[in-house]
C-alpha cells in the first residue's frame, strides 16, 4: 500500500476564542499547495489574516478577521 499525502486544510479560528467561525470558512487551497505554509500564503492572497490570541496564532477568514470582539489585535 502506497500512502500519499492529501495535503493540509486551513480552517478559521472563529472570531472570538470561545466563539467557532459562522460560516465554518476554510482556505481554498489551490491544486499546488501542499504544506501548510502553502496553504496560508493561499489564504493571504484571499483575504485571510493572522493573530495572536491566547499566546498562539490563530487563522482568521476575511469576515472574522474584521470583528474584534476579543481584543486579538491587542498583542
Amino acid at each position: 500500500m502506497t500512502v500519499t499525502p492529501l495535503g493540509v486544510e486551513v480552517s478559521c479560528d472563529g472570531p472570538a476564542e470561545q466563539t467557532d467561525c459562522p460560516e465554518n470558512a476554510a482556505v481554498a487551497a489551490r491544486f499546488a499547495s501542499w504544506t501548510a505554509r502553502e496553504v496560508r500564503a493561499d489564504g493571504r492572497a484571499a483575504g485571510w489574516s493572522r493573530r495572536r490570541r491566547g499566546g498562539h496564532l490563530r487563522d482568521l477568514c476575511p469576515n472574522c478577521g474584521t470583528t474584534r470582539q476579543d481584543g486579538a489585535d491587542r498583542g
